[in-house]
């Protein structure tokens, strides 16, 4: 018996080192592993609950700060410095809009305070960007030109141009609205427009423009301020944001107003209305109705101010009710929400004993599994990324010969332009011209007995040489030749007859000569736009305006004519695709609003390292 409890002891010990052997290694690395897969679990859990706090912002959603306070909590615990910056001033950001100006810079001091050792990064200067806006606000200015100067400070030495151009942006605003001084706050909105463009914000930008159209707007440099607030409409439009374009568009109409021109007022109104509208951003949209409301009241239509009233009356009520239909909404969103989170946590709890029972069985085929796919996925990116790479290369290299190829075409065009038009100026233009000098001398002669025949004939030399004269100023004006684009357009638009169309040219900063392709463009441009409105547009007033300044060169064409459906008209329209094509070739971009019945503008801006002579 005592041999058989022997055996069975060694058999079970043998076992035991067998199987420790085996398992132990395993222990060992899920207890290493374990942790690295809880901090990558909190990882994609912080990113997501940021998604959803950054996406609660751009809707403007009231969840916002719900969000923001079951995402904190966590990016503190994974010591995540930069996340916790960001969903912070996102959070009072919105409590800022909201008016809540006490709790927001309570919020913001204390992350401020929490993150003060943190090392300069782009959030942090956007920290202390929104301290001092909610100082500004709170009337403390003091306390705002603080923080809003060690923003700028941590701009600079991070050397971002977009925080270069909010920080300049926002140090306009403090010396405009605090200081009241007019001088500095232009310098800085310049500025900030500089690091906009070199940046490439489009957004910025436009905002850089409308603050120096402000700036304008309060020395009564109407036209001025309006030549800005039209670019910064430019941009955007580019952008494609229509809450920024509708806020655009009442700017302008502001302007309007302040000129005594009723009929801009109403339009631009209009489209800022339908924007609003559209995007449901309700406090604008009653605005444009109380606005519309005034004009017409101005104008003496009381039956339509009194409709836009009451309109802007019924608005007034609906963001009322909706305002406290969301409230309630919010609350009951939040308290369904905590209920599923409690019930999915219950169901958490009995899922995780189940997945470890389950994990120790398998985790050595998974992790293997895993590496294998792992490498197999590697394999394919890099392949398909060097793939890629030589495809894109190939790609490019053919856009560049094309482009290439496209543009000295254009040229060719031009160059063969300029060399029939010599010589239909100075050969057949110089024969006909002695032909006509010849036949004027031999029919004098002629006396009383000079025949209606021979004033025929006369009369058919005189109108070939006219019109050859014609033909060859419409293939090269000599005025764009020897004078520059200024004299040639102020030729092109004295021939054409003011009682069918009234014409409005304005010309600024064409004092220098512009390259001799780039003139030649912005001529056949707006040769090419004159003509659209003589022959489509059925207009009685066309505006131009060419403005040469340290950014480039704008030209702005805008007619009262009845518009046209800009779908049909760019997948058909050979003129307007020369247009853009030409621009384009010159690094320049083109942009036209058209709606029917509404007229047509045109806006076109080539920068001044391409416009320069």
């Amino acid at each position: 018996m005592y041999r058989i409890f022997h055996y069975a002891f060694r058999f079970s010990s043998i076992l035991t080192i067998y199987y420790m052997r085996r398992i132990l290694p395993f222990l060992l690395f899920l207890a290493c592993f374990s942790p690295y897969v809880q901090a990558q679990s909190g990882k994609k859990e912080l990113a997501a609950g940021i998604a959803a706090v950054q996406k609660a912002f751009d809707n403007n959603s009231d969840s916002l700060e719900y969000l923001a306070e079951k995402t904190v909590p966590l990016a503190i615990k994974l010591k995540d410095i930069e996340a916790e910056m960001k969903i912070q001033r996102l959070r009072c950001d919105k409590l800022f809009v909201n008016g809540q100006f006490d709790k927001a810079i309570k919020i913001l001091l204390e992350v401020a305070r929490h993150t003060e050792q943190a090392p300069v990064s782009k959030e942090k200067a956007q920290l202390y960007f929104a301290i001092a806006q909610v100082n500004g606000f709170n009337k403390y200015p003091e306390v705002a030109e603080q923080y809003l100067r060690t923003a700028v400070k941590y701009s600079v030495a991070l050397k971002d141009d977009t925080l270069l151009g909010n920080a300049y942006n926002r140090l306009g605003i403090y010396y405009e609205k605090y200081k009241k001084d007019l001088d500095s706050a232009m310098f800085f909105y310049k500025l900030s427009l500089a690091y906009n463009d070199k940046a490439q914000d489009f957004v910025g930008k436009a905002y850089s423009l409308e603050n120096i159209a402000g700036i304008y707007g309060e020395r009564n440099d109407l036209v001025s301020a309006l030549g800005y607030q039209k670019e910064a409409l430019f941009y955007k439009l580019q952008k494609g944001r229509k809450i920024d374009a509708a806020i655009a568009y009442i700017n302008i109409a502001e302007t309007f107003d302040r000129l005594g021109k009723t009929d801009s007022v109403i339009d631009y109104t209009q489209r800022s209305l339908t924007l609003s509208t559209d995007i449901k951003y309700r406090d604008l949209e009653s605005y444009c109705y109380a606005m519309l409301g005034q004009i017409y009241e101005k104008r003496g239509d009381l039956k339509k101010a009194l409709e836009f009233s009451r309109q802007y009356a019924t608005l007034k009520d609906t963001i009322y009710t909706e305002t406290k239909n969301k409230q309630l909404a919010v609350q009951n969103t939040k308290y369904e929400t905590e209920k599923k989170e409690q019930k999915i946590k219950e169901l958490n709890q009995q899922a995780t004993i189940q997945n470890l029972q389950l994990r120790q069985r398998n985790i050595s085929l998974l992790i293997a599994i895993v590496l294998i796919i792992t490498g197999s996925v590697i394999f394919y990116l890099v392949y398909n990324r060097r793939k890629l790479q030589a495809r894109a290369r190939l790609q490019e290299e053919i856009n560049k010969q094309q482009f290439i190829t496209t543009r000295e075409v254009i040229n060719a065009e031009e160059r063969e332009r300029k060399r029939i038009a010599a010589d239909l100026h100075d050969g057949v233009g110089q024969l006909l011209s002695a032909t006509l000098l010849n036949l004027n001398s031999f029919f004098s002669k002629m006396g009383p007995q000079r025949s209606t025949e021979a004033d025929r004939i006369l009369g058919l030399v005189t109108e070939s040489y006219d019109e050859l004269r014609s033909i060859s100023h419409q293939m090269m004006p000599n005025a764009l030749l020897k004078a520059g684009l200024g004299s040639a357009v102020k030729e092109l638009v004295s021939g054409i007859d003011s009682d069918k169309l009234a014409i409005s040219l304005e010309l600024v900063g064409l004092n220098e000569r512009l390259k001799e392709e780039v003139e030649t463009v912005l001529y056949r441009v707006i040769q090419e736009s004159i003509n659209n409105v003589i022959k489509h547009a059925g207009a009685t007033k066309l505006n131009i305006q060419v403005i040469k300044d340290e950014d480039g060169v704008s030209v702005t064409i805008e007619d009262n004519g009845k518009g046209f459906d800009m779908k049909k008209v760019k997948s058909d329209g050979i003129g307007l695709k020369n247009m853009y094509s030409r621009v384009q070739f010159q690094q320049g971009t083109v942009d036209i609003d058209s709606q029917l019945g509404k007229g047509t503008l045109v806006l076109i801006h080539i920068p001044m390292e391409a416009a320069g002579a």
